[in-house]
């Protein structure tokens, strides 16, 4: 019985313990843990600046490139042209317009759009895609929080590059700094900056997944040619915007997202920068560009196996060179005597091997010089002397015929409205 009160008293003691500790501390985490904050201490401490966080080398050059090229993206407000508005097919019968309202009798809508821009110069020419401007009747610039009219200096729907000039009012803008799209390799950093589905100026960091990627087609059948590919993540709105490199440097134009949905899913693309210089400069100089053309449609050799190579009449076992597949009635290549199923295998002695090359010594020359193809027709080679001339507004794209591919996710233009 000693005992059994001896423990009685001890647990008591405890018990009473227990109660003083949890009346003093309320907490018995708190009381567990040694941590008894007060309120006082807990607001003083939400009050507190911590110290500036030291950073290391490299810690910053994502930031301090991202800056830089913040300063010089621009975003582009767009208003299209009126086009008739859907009406209801009841909105002419008075019964069913009691039910079903007006119809619009001849109402349009105008289109609205956003996409972004580069400053290329400190007194307001600003770079930027054509689908961005292209068929629109107004153009809005927004530097930072400040907003100019617009006016379209010049737009190329082949190279998808536009220029537009705002009036700063004497103010000078900060321009980017233009990098060398010649020197990019697969795996160096890339960073976009734009206005993704018009929320704002947006930063993304990734890399160079591809260099002169070729063979694809935007919506409206648009051809990417020789375009830089990145997983920094774009969508709709980024058209126009900067592609940059870890220095700041802008080498690239946001052209187009490969996708299955319209947005992001990894695979980008931008005109390279040195490409997008060249037809600025043009558009700046003259307001548009004039190239010369050769005037068929082809598609690459190895695309055919043997047994249709034999029934076009082609004896060549090499893959090298590419296929006429229509000559353009009046074109140069017509009047030079080129001829469906030719098959181009140097131009200018250099060697046609896939379906760019050619297209790349054309870009070379100007209206007016002269192209030596030189041809395999039945088994024999030709040389045929072609004088280029200027490029009708109404050929359309570059003429090529790539290979037939499954169906691939679409193609998409950002900035479209």
């Amino acid at each position: 019985m000693k005992n059994a009160s001896s423990y009685v008293a001890v647990f008591a003691v405890g018990v009473a313990a227990c109660a003083v500790g949890l009346k003093t501390f309320g907490d018995p985490i708190a009381l567990l843990s040694g941590n008894v904050p007060s309120k006082r201490a807990v607001l003083a401490s939400l009050d507190t600046t911590p110290p500036t966080l030291k950073h290391f080398t490299g810690d910053t050059v994502v930031a301090d490139a991202a800056a830089k090229v913040d300063q010089a993206v621009v975003t582009v407000h767009t208003i299209g042209k009126a086009v008739p508005q859907q009406t209801s097919p009841f909105s002419e019968d008075p019964i069913f317009r009691r039910f079903f309202g007006g119809g619009g009798g001849g109402a349009q809508s105008t289109p609205r759009g956003a996409g972004s821009g580069v400053i290329i110069s400190t007194d307001g020419y600003i770079l930027t895609n054509n689908h961005v401007v292209e068929n629109t009747q107004t153009v809005t610039v927004n530097v930072g929080d400040k907003g100019y009219d617009a006016k379209v200096i010049g737009a190329d729907p082949i190279s998808d590059i536009a220029v537009v000039k705002i009036d700063t009012k004497g103010v000078k803008l900060t321009a980017a700094q233009l990098g060398n799209s010649d020197d990019l390799r697969i795996g160096d950093w890339a960073i976009a900056v734009g206005n993704p589905l018009d929320i704002g100026t947006t930063v993304t960091l990734g890399i160079i997944s591809a260099v002169n990627r070729s063979g694809l087609n935007a919506d409206g059948g648009h051809a990417l040619n020789s375009v830089i590919q990145t997983d920094a993540a774009i969508n709709p709105g980024n058209s126009g915007g900067a592609l940059a490199n870890i220095n700041g440097q802008v080498i690239g134009i946001n052209e187009a997202i490969y996708s299955p949905t319209g947005s992001y899913v990894g695979i980008g693309f931008a005109i390279p920068i040195n490409s997008a210089k060249k037809i600025a400069a043009e558009l700046i100089r003259s307001g548009r560009i004039v190239r010369p053309y050769l005037g068929v449609s082809y598609a690459p050799l190895k695309a055919f196996p043997a047994q249709a190579r034999a029934q076009m009449g082609i004896t060549l076992d090499s893959d090298n060179g590419v296929i006429v597949q229509q000559v353009y009635p009046g074109s140069p290549a017509a009047t030079a005597g080129v001829k469906t199923y030719d098959v181009i295998l140097e131009a200018n002695r250099m060697p046609v091997t896939n379906q760019d090359s050619l297209n790349n010594v054309i870009k070379t020359l100007k209206v007016g010089d002269s192209l030596v193809l030189k041809v395999s027709r039945n088994g024999t080679d030709r040389i045929l002397n072609v004088t280029l001339r200027e490029r009708p507004a109404t050929f359309g794209e570059t003429p090529s015929q790539q290979e037939q591919a499954p169906q691939q996710p679409q193609m998409q233009p950002f900035g479209q409205p």
